[in-house]
């Protein structure tokens, strides 16, 4: 017999419970409900989908409740599950900390919300240790200063806009003006702005095979793929990679290869580590052990202040075993001016020191909390190699005056402007200014040798040059193109043999290089590896004889 009092007492808690609830139900599922930025300003993710496969796509508004959270987007379509699981959306969220007021850690809130659906909350934290200035529309970001000879005023740097992007552009988008103190300088002294990657840069790659990343799914073979399918494909051909890795807290970090333009042999060996290197168990991360020895090596190549030096760095951002400290890394990374990028990844990562590393070695730290992350950081890489540039100039002065040179960049409406640091005395840095410098720079995997003809200063009015090589064994010889920065990439090349392995090897262009500038020029490849690849290479300078004194040296 159907008893309404009872019926009744046992529906009112329901009642009153979808009474408290709005009637509202159990919908939207987010990935990560913590988002811990502390001093990064690195944009961070979060997946976010429907989990409720009784409804259909349901519009979710997603709100900050501070002006210093930004995301995108901020209204997100989401379809029910489907045969595949869940459907996926992804949401940016970065921090701009101009709108920051308040000093010491900080907190705020993202809100998600659909119409008949619980709500669901993102806690946003970050550092902040000072009040920071708005960004302008465009920064000139890590500025280097170096002097050298003849008499070379030059300035590395990256450039980045009001959220801390990259700025892309290419040379000729850009207005350069130049200054010795507030004397201008321009067209006579080879004033010109060019891209980083048309210095010659080396790049080593530190990778963690440890136990910290083999818990993590697919983590390793997404690391190997991102570096070998985003990364390496992006770079310049003449740009020189190594490999290293660490997997054990009982071993130092390994040579996985050796620098090599060959970046193909690179991917081929990283995907064979783990099968011909990392071995056996894991255990501990020793990443600040692993970093110093990758700046040991580049302080044993001997290389120059003009050379572009990057270490990058990706690791699940514990370190366990290292005896090497963070201010110890910091410190020699700096002295060897190496730049260090960090891709640290995972949900539980320990980012502090990894964050002051990056940061203090004129570097970027990158955030990567789950597998879909690893393209998007790998692409933010990609875009801070691109976004340095070098602006240089051959001094007219030949005193011995102080002065502090400076620049300035505009691009469309906006901006910026740098002033040395360190005093420029030319009489210091006295040299020929008739006299070209060239560099023979090479690599070798096992089965070839490639050798990059590379100016490292250019004299005025020269719309031509002339080799005498000799070689025991056959090569192909190609004019560095234009996507890859060459300095003559419209000029035309020919070849004549000579006898005896000898070949006059001549390139014209209809105008002439612009004065003081740098770069790569010709690309040599013997389809074998070759200890001595030319027995003589030798510049013919008979070709300036009737001219006003111009010569070239190879200066290796």
């Amino acid at each position: 017999m159907f008893n309404m009092k009872r019926f009744v007492l046992s529906v009112l808690p329901v009642l009153f419970v979808l009474l408290l609830s709005g009637c509202k139900v159990d919908a939207i599922w987010v990935s990560r409900t913590d988002l811990d930025f502390q001093r990064d300003n690195n944009p961070q993710y979060f997946d976010l989908a429907n989990e409720n496969a009784s409804m259909g796509t349901i519009n979710v508004t997603i709100s900050p409740d501070k002006s210093w959270i930004k995301v995108a987007p901020i209204l997100a379509p989401c379809k029910p599950p489907d045969a595949g699981g869940l459907v996926k959306s992804r949401v940016e969220v970065r921090i701009d900390r101009s709108k920051i007021t308040d000093e010491g850690k900080i907190s705020g809130t993202i809100t998600l919300k659909a119409d008949g659906i619980k709500e669901v909350t993102v806690k946003v934290s970050a550092i902040q240790d000072e009040k920071t200035p708005a960004l302008a529309p465009l920064n000139i970001v890590n500025p280097v200063t170096t002097y050298s000879n003849p008499y070379l005023v030059e300035f590395s740097f990256s450039l980045r806009d009001q959220t801390d992007r990259a700025v892309i552009g290419e040379p000729a988008q850009f207005s350069v003006e130049g200054f010795e103190d507030n004397y201008p300088v321009g067209m006579p002294q080879g004033l010109l702005l060019r891209r980083g990657a048309a210095r010659q840069l080396w790049l080593e790659l530190v990778l963690d095979y440890s136990i910290l990343m083999q818990q993590i799914e697919n983590a390793i073979p997404e690391m190997e793929r991102a570096v070998s399918e985003v990364l390496l494909p992006s770079l310049n051909e003449d740009v020189l990679v190594s490999a290293s890795g660490f997997y054990r807290d009982n071993l130092n970090s390994q040579v996985i290869v050796p620098y090599t333009a060959n970046h193909a042999h690179v991917a081929q060996r990283i995907q064979a580590s783990q099968t011909e290197l990392f071995t056996g168990f894991r255990s501990g991360a020793r990443v600040y052990d692993a970093l110093m020895s990758s700046i040991d090596r580049f302080n044993n190549l001997g290389l120059t202040d003009q050379d572009e030096k990057y270490i990058v760095l990706f690791c699940n951002g514990r370190d366990t075993s290292s005896q090497t400290l963070p201010a110890i890394v910091i410190e020699q990374a700096k002295a060897a001016g190496v730049h260090i990028i960090v891709v640290g990844f995972g949900e539980s990562i320990d980012s502090g020191d990894l964050i002051t590393v990056a940061m203090s070695a004129n570097g970027r730290y990158i955030s990567a909390s789950t597998l879909g992350d690893l393209q998007a950081s790998f692409e933010r890489i990609v875009e801070d190699l691109n976004c340095q540039y070098v602006v240089r100039w051959a001094s007219l002065r030949r005193d011995a005056i102080i002065m502090r040179p400076s620049f300035k960049l505009t691009l469309g409406d906006a901006s910026a402007s740098y002033k040395s640091d360190k005093n420029f005395i030319a009489q210091n840095h006295a040299a020929d200014p008739l006299q070209g410098r060239l560099m023979l720079v090479q690599s070798d995997t096992p089965d070839n040798t490639t050798l990059f003809l590379r100016a490292n200063y250019v004299p005025y009015d020269i719309s031509e040059l002339r080799f005498r090589v000799t070689s025991a064994n056959a090569y192909q010889v190609t004019i560095v193109n234009a996507s890859n920065d060459g300095l003559i990439a419209d000029w035309q090349l020919t070849r004549v043999e000579e006898g005896n392995g000898t070949q006059l090897i001549t390139v014209k262009g209809a105008s002439p290089m612009p004065f003081a500038s740098f770069g790569a020029m010709l690309r040599f490849r013997f389809d074998a590896m070759v200890d001595t690849p030319f027995t003589a290479f030798e510049v013919d300078n008979s070709l300036y004889a009737e001219g006003d004194g111009q010569s070239f040296i190879i200066e290796n």
